[in-house]
């Protein structure tokens, strides 16, 4: 099958995980035996050949080719799309970028088609690339798939969609792009089924072709046995690292993620630490937290005022972190912490059940879809889910959680055991493309309304 990708993020580009997503889809399709093409902008990133030049209203578009893991990327330049931020500068500068994708996506493959024919399905990813989607799709009527990776739910001049000679699907001032991308594409998936119910009120408009494809991850880089400290039993690996941070040996929680006030839930948690030190005192002695991560001022300070009042108990990182490292520290804690208030899929229990950090996290979208609770079914749990902004159950979760690991290690060996196994075989990239191949093909079962 020959296959189009549009994606506003493609790696080595990144900003979060939206560019380790559509990389990751791409090549797998790549390896599974289909010809795969990925429109992206540059953002200052040229690398391989010039294959293409052509104006566009008077400015001048470049096309860069590179071949990477079996995927043609085509990196499509000129002076805005060179910026390299990658999500501006600014909201008008990002609006422009969007644009300029489009107009030069359309071209790029105009030249393609003279020399090599239309592609059989169009897949574009999220908001940014949804002119760009339309365009191609007016132009060249290719079936397509729109995979909302998280909704945005803002919208942007219409005037936008003027200048992109796409007026007719803009009748009003102000347009929402998402709804654009899901109304004119053949299919529309997000990325757990359990987020798509979430946000029916968004997607029930599109029923009969919206439905879900999950996300992967890959356990060839979250993996033990690339573990610097992969010949230590665990209880060592974790007193080690505890002790490169400052802290002595204990039950070992780790949250790592974003500080924001919207999604991460990163006060639900330091709401709870609070509850365990005061309700709690003698199991919250043993008990240490990792807390890693940058974003909100506010949520920052309090993270470092909750440090300076437990200064033996928690930690907290604002810096970048190597994957490498975050590896180890993955490899070494008794558990990680995901209080999300929402989360469309989320990487973090994944990458943690890969590396036996067993999840405590909200039921919440993916979150909810991928652990197994072990209140729910104790043969096959892979962690435990809580509901999401409440303080009190996350810190029962932790109580729980500690007192197992003091109580019953053979069920926490189980449980790490059913994690791996569950990331390593359920959600895989190949089961994710395998799904998407059935999209390509409008051969997928879809949200029914009257069926929840």
């Amino acid at each position: 099958m020959k296959i189009l990708i549009l994606g506003f993020e493609y790696l080595p580009v990144k900003v979060g995980g939206l560019a380790e997503a559509i990389t990751s889809i791409a090549e797998t399709l790549a390896n599974m035996g289909n010809e795969v093409m990925v429109f992206t902008p540059s953002h200052g990133h040229k690398e391989g050949r010039k294959v293409a030049s052509f104006e566009v209203l008077g400015e001048r578009v470049e096309v860069y080719e590179r071949w990477q893991n079996g995927v043609r990327v085509f990196a499509i330049s000129d002076p805005v799309l060179d910026n390299k931020d990658v999500y501006g500068p600014g909201w008008e500068g990002l609006l422009n970028k969007v644009l300029r994708f489009a107009r030069g996506g359309v071209g790029t493959l105009n030249l393609l088609l003279e020399r090599e024919g239309k592609p059989d399905v169009l897949h574009f990813h999220d908001w940014h690339t949804v002119l760009t989607g339309a365009l191609i799709k007016k132009y060249f009527q290719i079936p397509s798939v729109f995979t909302i990776h998280r909704l945005n739910k803002s919208k942007i001049p219409g005037h936008y969609f003027h200048e992109a000679n796409l007026g007719e699907l803009a009748p009003f001032p102000d347009i929402d792009p998402e709804y654009v991308g899901a109304y004119i594409a053949d299919v529309v998936t997000t990325v757990s089924r359990s987020y798509l119910w979430e946000e029916w009120d968004f997607y029930k408009n599109f029923e009969g072709k919206a439905t879900y494809v999950y996300n992967g991850i890959d356990c060839s880089f979250w993996n033990e046995e690339f573990l610097e400290s992969r010949d230590l039993p665990r209880h060592e690996r974790r007193r080690k690292i505890l002790e490169s941070l400052g802290l002595r040996d204990g039950i070992a929680f780790m949250f790592i993620g974003r500080f924001d006030k919207g999604q991460k839930g990163v006060d639900t948690l330091l709401r709870s630490i609070d509850l365990l030190a005061n309700s709690h005192p003698e199991e919250f002695s043993n008990m240490r937290f990792l807390i890693i991560g940058k974003g909100d001022p506010e949520l920052e300070k309090w993270a470092r005022e909750l440090e300076g009042k437990y200064p033996d108990k928690v930690k907290v990182i604002t810096e970048m972190l190597k994957r490498e490292f975050t590896r180890e520290l993955y490899g070494s804690v008794d558990f990680t912490l995901v209080p999300s208030y929402f989360e469309p899929f989320g990487l973090v229990q994944m990458e943690a059940m890969c590396l036996g950090a067993i999840p405590i996290g909200s039921a919440v979208g993916g979150i909810r879809d991928t652990i197994v609770s072990l209140d729910r079914d104790k043969e096959n749990a892979t962690g435990f889910l809580v509901p999401p902004k409440d303080a009190e159950a996350l810190a029962n979760a932790i109580l729980k959680a500690a007192e197992l690991r003091k109580r019953d290690v053979d069920l926490l060996k189980k449980m790490r055991q059913n994690g791996k196994k569950r990331a390593k075989e359920v959600f895989t990239w190949e089961n994710a493309c395998r799904r998407y191949l059935r999209a390509y093909k409008n051969d997928i079962d879809k949200a029914v309304g009257f069926l929840r």
